[in-house]
């Protein structure tokens, strides 16, 4: 007989398996009681949620006329600042998150361990719909709805800050180059306005805040000065209609500073979930069953392999 043959013989391995049933029967009970057991006693975690989308425009004059969100650029960029070392920093403190997970701050590496806790427990991410969603999972479900609060208001705020600080810059910018021209602007008007009183012209006639001269005077002008005076009334012309185009961006710059970003679209506000997140004792219960009745099998099974190669080649 074919060794190959006696170890595949169905009739035999089933006759093995009914054979040691019990053995089968207790170790797989045992394994399964022993899942329940351990999940019933380990701590359990709840989890809390929080989903929107980021107002792709960042204006709110914009955002009620056209209301576009679910943009790709926009939720990578929030993504990057709900993760950044910063925001996790601010969490951790107002927290107090090194006591929270026990963290041992005498060991060279205990800020690597935080951050290693902190990213499994505290997740960002964007769904196929561009929408954010962020989820904490703790030992109490308040106190993770209090965390996903605290991360959805902290980056509205520092996405709020770093537009604002690129608006302030903007019109630091536009005032300086503003002020300047405008010094240049009355430096011009001043010069105009000591000629004419020097060669007793005529009064100085101003349309929309531009010096023109007149058409007629009461004492000659010196052609050398009426030429100067000519110059200078054309560049101040010039540098006038600059100073407003100056006026009008520098106002505008300031318009947008001062406006109100406008708020995420809110799918779910925070909300705690009272079902345990971890463990998860259903799975635990069906995976100690089917693993400790597949071990016992597979582990009967070769055993039977072995004593029948065993008995053959004694046989022989």
């Amino acid at each position: 007989m074919n060794v190959f043959d006696e170890k595949v013989n169905i009739g035999q391995v089933g006759k093995m398996y009914i054979k040691h049933w019990k053995l089968i029967a207790y170790t797989v009970t045992a394994c399964t009681l022993l899942a329940i057991v351990v999940s019933l006693l380990i701590t359990p975690r709840y989890s809390a949620k929080t989903s929107f989308f980021i107002p792709y425009n960042i204006s709110y004059d914009l955002a009620v006329e056209n209301p576009q969100f679910g943009y790709d650029v926009e939720a990578d960029r929030l993504l990057q600042i709900i993760n950044s070392t910063q925001l996790m920093d601010s969490v951790t403190q107002r927290f107090n998150m090194i006591h929270y997970y026990e963290i041992d701050t005498t060991e060279y590496d205990w800020k690597d361990v935080l951050a290693e806790k902190y990213r499994k427990r505290i997740i960002a991410n964007r769904t196929n719909v561009m929408s954010i969603v962020i989820m904490a999972e703790t030992h109490d479900p308040l106190f993770s709805a209090e965390i996903v609060n605290y991360i959805l208001n902290l980056s509205q705020r520092m996405r709020e800050r770093m537009l604002k600080t690129n608006s302030e810059l903007a019109v630091e910018s536009f005032k300086k180059d503003y002020v300047k021209k405008k010094a240049e602007v009355d430096s011009l008007r001043e010069r105009i306005l000591q000629l004419r009183r020097e060669n007793n012209s005529n009064p100085i006639t101003l349309v929309n805040s531009q010096v023109l001269l007149p058409h007629a005077s009461s004492t000659s002008i010196k052609p050398e000065v009426a030429v100067e005076l000519e110059v200078l009334s054309q560049k101040h012309i010039y540098e006038h209609n600059r100073l407003n185009d100056l006026k009008g961006k520098y106002e505008n710059a300031l318009n947008v500073m001062n406006r109100a970003v406008p708020k995420f679209y809110m799918l779910d506000h925070p909300t705690p979930m009272y079902k345990a997140t971890f463990p998860m004792i259903g799975f635990n219960i069906a995976i100690a069953f089917l693993g400790s009745l597949f071990f016992m099998l597979a582990g009967l099974y070769v055993r039977h392999v072995f004593n029948t190669i065993k008995q053959y080649l004694s046989a022989a």
